[in-house]
């Protein structure tokens, strides 16, 4: 879904180049099909890492679903799943996990289930290939390239996971606030689409508490950060980076929040504001 833009954005920004960039893909990095990086944008991250940044992609997507920026030449630390685990690309290792446990999702469902419409689930599990994906027959995958094998919900929450996902009847903020409203204080709940669905994660887990973590590895300080979103499961990364960038056609809570408004993704609106720098 694009969201209407917001008033101007101020360019003013700092002159010193930051030591880390973090892109997420959908909305932000990928153009209107999702599909690829457009030069110009895969210009400007390699710009940045040629001149010592480090480059980070942070998604929601699983390990699998990198092709795109792959494909464009990405060859270091990719955050998945929202967090909830580190990839080194070139290695093709996983560098941290923090699945969610098979008594804590079980609780998160029982929970909602008592304050919401009949619920659809899937569980994206530890692993970098598409066997990892599991469903309920009924899920109903809210992006086309979605291509899960099915189980029963006995099955479903059996085993560890990287994170789940729930779709409802009602939008995503609606959802959410069911939720919410669970009490639970051992998952994290966000979405990056207004379709209906939520992306389940352990507790504290998010692409800033992620990011953070290889930050302090790395000893970049958050302000040294400029991160890139546009959805709600890119609130704690914008949050936590020194110039967080929303997307033109951002969720309206992520614009709200943001240092910058950057053009469009299919304007080129990562390279347009790493140009200053890189």
């Amino acid at each position: 879904m694009t969201f209407a833009p917001p008033a101007a954005p101020s360019n003013a920004g700092p002159t010193t180049p930051p030591r880390m960039v973090v892109c997420d893909m959908d909305g932000t990095l990928l153009d209107e099909t999702g599909a690829r990086v457009s030069k110009r944008n895969a210009d400007a991250l390699a710009r940045a890492e040629s001149a010592g940044a480090r480059v980070v992609i942070a998604t929601g997507r699983p390990i699998w679903w990198l092709d795109p920026v792959i494909e464009a030449g990405f060859t270091g630390i990719a955050v998945c799943m929202n967090g909830a685990v580190v990839y080194d690309v070139q290695a093709g290792e996983l560098v941290a996990a923090s699945p969610l446990v098979p008594q804590v999702m079980q609780d998160f469902v029982s929970a909602l289930e008592l304050r919401t419409d009949p619920l659809a689930l899937a569980v994206e599990r530890l692993g970098t290939t598409i066997r990892s994906c599991w469903a309920e027959a009924h899920y109903d995958h809210p992006w086309e390239f979605g291509e899960f094998q099915t189980a029963d919900r006995a099955a479903l929450l059996a085993d560890p996971a990287a994170k789940m996902l729930v779709r409802g009847g009602v939008d995503s903020r609606t959802l959410a606030e069911a939720a919410h409203a669970t009490g639970n204080p051992d998952v994290s709940i966000t979405w990056s689409t207004d379709e209906g669905l939520l992306e389940i994660a352990a507790a504290g887990v998010s692409k800033g508490s992620a990011l953070d973590r290889l930050a302090g590895d790395w000893g970049i300080d958050p302000a040294e950060v400029v991160a890139f979103g546009d959805m709600p499961n890119d609130l704690e990364m914008l949050r936590w980076a020194g110039r967080g960038v929303a997307m033109a056609g951002g969720h309206p809570d992520v614009r709200a929040i943001a240092t910058e408004i950057a053009p469009e993704h299919y304007h080129d609106g990562v390279a347009a504001v790493l140009e200053r720098w890189f």
